[in-house]
């Protein structure tokens, strides 16, 4: 296996609860995550949601145009309800504009009511999604496209300038696993679910990468990890309960223990878990920090 460097990026505060208010306290904030050395800065997706998150791309586009190294992601986009055509013409410009910086996250999603107000299929969300990947890569590729599919229907169709974006795909499941095997550059692990579970999951993805007969030692593995930083662990915990209510809701607000654990356990070092999960190529993308 392949060892690269740990990426670190930040998740951009974007929904309702967390968001920072004008586009300058945004700017300033891309400014600050490039200045303090981080890698990266990624947002979320969500057309229709209690949080009202602000758009993922324009938000990139904002932090395109205020610094020159950090990566630019989205961790992750709803691809499936997003027409794929338009979204390769908006990332190969964003890619363009931002000097090469761009990479792009994507999911299924799940909710059945913003798949009721566009018109998408839910059940069929896995072909759209496995369609859909293979028109934005085409597309990307800078070259014309023809493709005559169930969801797509492209004729002599070029998006310029070409993008090469690396892509990874979201999710947990073990459909989700496969499919970052089979169709991405990579996986992002959602927030839920423990270092644990990650050798087992990273099996599956490699895995599927090569019965596809592809590269295994090239895919690159993602964390969303959830921190709250505070002299007081109470009042961290505290801070992580009230984000992961407003955003998944009160279901989820109870894993903020495993925070709390996490910290006592490594308060006298690294667990030999955290080295285990450090063993991939991976990005990491803390949302606060």
């Amino acid at each position: 296996m392949v060892t690269k460097p740990v990426s670190i990026g930040v998740h951009v505060p974007s929904a309702a609860v967390t968001a920072l208010g004008s586009g300058e306290d945004y700017a300033e904030f891309f400014r600050q995550v490039e200045a303090l050395g981080l890698d990266a800065v990624w947002t979320e997706d969500r057309i229709f949601h209690a949080a009202n998150m602000l758009d993922p791309l324009m938000l990139l586009a904002s932090a395109a145009a205020c610094t020159r190294r950090i990566r630019l992601g989205t961790a992750v986009l709803v691809l499936t309800l997003r027409n794929a055509a338009v979204l390769a013409r908006q990332v190969s410009t964003l890619h363009h504009l931002s000097g090469g910086r761009l990479a792009l996250g994507v999911s299924l999603g799940g909710r059945p009511e913003e798949y009721l107000a566009l018109d998408v299929p839910m059940k069929r969300r896995v072909a759209v999604f496995r369609e859909s990947v293979t028109v934005l890569r085409r597309l990307l590729a800078g070259q014309p496209v023809d493709h005559q599919g169930p969801f797509f229907r492209l004729e002599n169709a070029t998006v310029r300038p070409p993008a090469p974006v690396p892509l990874y795909v979201g999710g947990h499941a073990e459909g989700a696993l496969r499919r970052a095997g089979e169709l991405a550059d990579g996986w992002i692990m959602g927030p839920f679910g423990t270092v644990r579970d990650f050798p087992g999951a990273w099996r599956i993805v490699r895995d599927a990468a090569r019965a596809a007969g592809r590269d295994a030692d090239r895919l690159v593995a993602g964390r969303l990890v959830y921190v709250a930083v505070d002299e007081e662990r109470d009042r961290a915990r505290d801070a992580l309960r009230a984000f992961l209510h407003g955003y998944y809701g009160p279901r989820f607000a109870s894993s903020c223990w495993a925070c709390r654990r996490w910290t006592s356990r490594t308060s006298g070092g690294w667990p030999k878990r955290w080295r285990r999960w450090c063993e991939a190529p991976r990005l990491a993308m803390p949302t606060r920090c």
